[in-house]
């Protein structure tokens, strides 16, 4: 690799001239004119290597180097005089073995990361679903339940999970890459337990349509009537995935001042993307009862509720990314904007076992019944922007470590707690012996949109090659 040839004065006359009438005095990794016009010298290989590790310097008309000579990667549009910088800012870059390659070799020039993810999301809204008994309501101010779960935003402590980004350079000026990315958050749970030893009084609340839709509740423990243990179990889990072209817009150099007023070098680039993207959103609700009869005879009951979601969106992703160089550090900005579909599919069940009366289970818990249960699907369109800010600090030549931060929103999903109906048609419910009851209207099943977010902190490592 070519590198810029070192500026050489004579030695300076004693009042501090040099013989062709500037004066100098010593600075930062340079010198400054007396003139104001900085001009650094070479730092490490003299070179316009990869900033932080080699300096191009400022001022210095061949600031291009070896390997940026003519790819400088600025189009028409360009502020004059604003496009001179190189496009390999901040990117690690051999000029010995730099070559093209596409299909017929490995890729010479890449990059990888690995971050962890710690992560907050859009909690779930939750109808309530355990209780001391009949909730208290502007219709039933008598009513002296106690709601002890649900009523409520759930699942709103922090996810980890974990982040990977990939790919490689298509020519030597790093105009034109291809990569990928992948992303888990880990599955995030709630929910609630209650027995006899910890809650005597127990229900599960609801509406009863019957009675003119007026709070009521299911007993689960209630001395001398039933016994039984009441479980709540609520779980979320996000995941995407990406593939793109990444092209190098424009690329910039110049010269400002550290925080103590030293020159110092700089250089960005900006680059457009554009791509395919994936995420899916499963989130689920199960409510489950063991019920007996504490006198003879004894009679057990087996009941379930499970309300499940699963979103996956499919789409166009677009985006513009800028990275700044400067010494040691680096600072990227990355805005995405993917457009496209959202697959919404809603899943609901629900059964209740009655023993020792043999046979199977019965259709219906108590807010899934024959009205409600099914699965639905549909498909509504959708955006899903993102804002990623990133700190970078060189530790090597190939190897950063960073610090960021993620907002992500989409548009149009289904969640299970929208889905929970609490008006019942109480007529439904299963019984011993079984009997055939009327079709009903409620609990009844209802497409409800909402938007979703979710953001967080990422602590990782870069590799370059």
């Amino acid at each position: 690799m070519q590198s810029e040839p070192s500026i050489v004065h004579e030695e300076p006359y004693a009042d501090g001239h040099y013989p062709d009438g500037t004066i100098y005095h010593e600075g930062h990794h340079g010198h400054v004119p007396l003139d104001g016009q900085v001009v650094l010298e070479p730092l490490h290989d003299a070179g316009c290597d990869a900033l932080p590790m080699g300096h191009c310097g400022c001022g210095q008309a061949g600031c291009d180097g070896a390997c940026g000579v003519a790819c400088d990667g600025c189009g028409p549009s360009c502020p004059t005089g604003g496009c001179n910088g190189d496009p390999l800012c901040g990117e690690y870059r051999d000029c010995d073995n730099l070559e093209a390659c596409v299909t017929i070799c490995l890729p010479q020039d890449g990059w990888i990361s690995a971050e962890y993810l710690l992560w907050w999301q859009d909690g779930m809204a939750l109808p309530p679903l355990a209780s001391t008994g009949p909730l208290p309501s502007a219709a039933n101010p008598a009513n002296t339940g106690t709601l002890l779960y649900g009523g409520d935003d759930v699942l709103t402590d922090s996810f980890d999970g974990f982040r990977f980004d990939f790919g490689f350079w298509l020519d030597r000026c790093h105009t034109w890459g291809i990569g990928a990315d992948f992303f888990r958050l880990a599955e995030e749970t709630d929910g609630f337990f209650g027995d006899p030893t910890t809650f005597p009084a127990l229900a599960r609340p609801f509406l009863n349509a019957n009675l003119g839709a007026i709070e009521d509740s299911e007993l689960v423990n209630s001395a001398g009537v039933i016994n039984g243990t009441l479980n709540i179990d609520v779980d979320s889990e996000l995941y995407g995935w990406g593939v793109h072209f990444k092209h190098l817009r424009c690329a910039q150099e110049g010269c400002t001042t550290d925080w103590c007023g030293c020159p110092d070098a700089f250089c960005s680039r900006t680059e457009y993307l554009i791509g395919f993207r994936q995420l899916q959103l499963g989130e689920g609700v199960r409510i489950e009862e063991q019920l007996t009869t504490p006198t003879a005879p004894i009679v057990g009951f087996g009941i379930f509720d499970d309300f499940r979601t699963r979103n996956q969106f499919n789409g166009l992703d677009v985006g513009w990314a800028y990275k700044r160089t400067r010494g040691y550090w680096t600072a990227e900005a990355k805005i995405r904007l993917a457009v496209g579909n959202t697959r919404q599919r809603v899943r609901i069940n629900g059964a209740t076992t009655i023993t020792p009366t043999p046979g199977t289970a019965q259709t219906g818990g108590l807010l899934a019944q024959a009205s409600n249960i099914g699965s639905y699907d549909r498909d509504e369109f959708t955006i899903l922007p993102q804002l990623d800010l990133r700190l970078g600090y060189q530790l090597t030549d190939q190897w950063r470590a960073t610090i960021g931060y993620t907002f992500l929103y989409w548009s149009n999903v289904v969640r299970p707690g929208d889905h929970i109906d609490r008006l019942v048609d109480v007529n439904q419910l299963p019984s011993d012996p079984p009997v055939a009851t009327p079709a009903a209207d409620f609990p009844r099943f209802t497409f409800d949109n909402t938007d979703y977010w979710a953001q967080g902190l990422s602590f990782g490592a870069e590799y370059r090659w």
